[in-house]
């Protein structure tokens, strides 16, 4: 049993996985849901997915550069950023330039939140995070699906929303512990209060869930394995994990197995 829960965290905070399962989770929900109302469309999707790949490895360069205060690695920037327009230009010929304009602005915030000033472990990255990375993301996989945007959409992306401001405390706690930096009085209130603003949050995104499921017709099977993803709280919760406990890697698992379970509320 021991091995069995090793095996298992180290499979949730591989790095590798990570990377694949980051992205993914922005599309999925959306994605799913706009497939119920058009046929699929796989390789605007498949663009969808290599544009965010690359933005989220420019994410994670920008981000180690401030944390670690190192000079930016502007090659490998380019790189990412050369990458990522050149997908966008592939989404314009398969989409309509509203699509494309509503991702560049998405590709600017990812740099924007980063350079010149810093949005990380601020009370604006819980503000501007989800709403960009949840409700904007959400609606562009589903737009790419259905080819319009129904407004029970944004009720339906709340849990997910709220999750996401769930797993970006943990981030914002971990760093802010970490940092020899003087602590904004953000970051004190956040340091002060960070235990019942990580259940808070926790809870209401199953609490929303749950008020979604009191409006659907999901089978008992879907209803259990979104159940069973709280458990994956655990970790995050002990002590005992937390010098070990690779977090930002296994928030990016949690997320798309949460999303995963959330989607499957929907297939009725």
């Amino acid at each position: 049993m021991l091995t069995i829960k090793k095996q298992f965290l180290h499979l949730m905070t591989h790095t590798f996985l990570a990377m694949l399962t980051a992205p993914l989770t922005l599309l999925l929900f959306g994605a799913w849901r706009g497939m119920t109302f058009n046929g699929p469309n796989f390789l605007l999707l498949f663009m969808l997915y290599l544009f965010l790949m690359f933005t989220h490895a420019l994410e994670r360069l920008l981000s180690k550069s401030e944390q670690s205060g190192s000079k930016l690695p502007y090659k490998m920037i380019l790189f990412f950023g050369i990458l990522s327009i050149g997908t966008l230009t592939i989404i314009f010929s398969l989409s309509n330039l509203i699509l494309v304009a509503i991702l560049l602005l998405y590709f600017v915030y990812s740099i924007l939140q980063f350079y010149p000033y810093s949005m990380s472990n601020t009370f604006y990255e819980i503000l501007l995070r989800p709403f960009f990375k949840t409700l904007i993301l959400s609606s562009v996989s589903f737009f790419s699906q259905a080819n319009f945007i129904p407004l029970q959409l944004q009720y339906e992306l709340l849990p997910l929303a709220l999750f996401h401001i769930f797993g970006l405390i943990q981030i914002q706690v971990k760093n802010t512990a970490g940092s020899d930096r003087p602590m904004t009085y953000y970051q004190q209130l956040l340091m002060k209060h960070s235990k019942s603003l990580k259940m808070t949050s926790f809870l209401l995104a199953y609490a929303t869930a749950i008020f979604q499921i009191l409006n659907l017709s999901s089978s008992l099977w879907a209803i259990s394995v979104f159940g069973l993803s709280a458990l994956l709280v655990f970790p995050l919760f002990k002590r005992r994990f937390h010098g070990t406990l690779r977090i930002e890697q296994y928030l990016a698992n949690y997320s798309f197995l949460f999303t995963l379970g959330y989607s499957l509320l929907f297939l009725v």
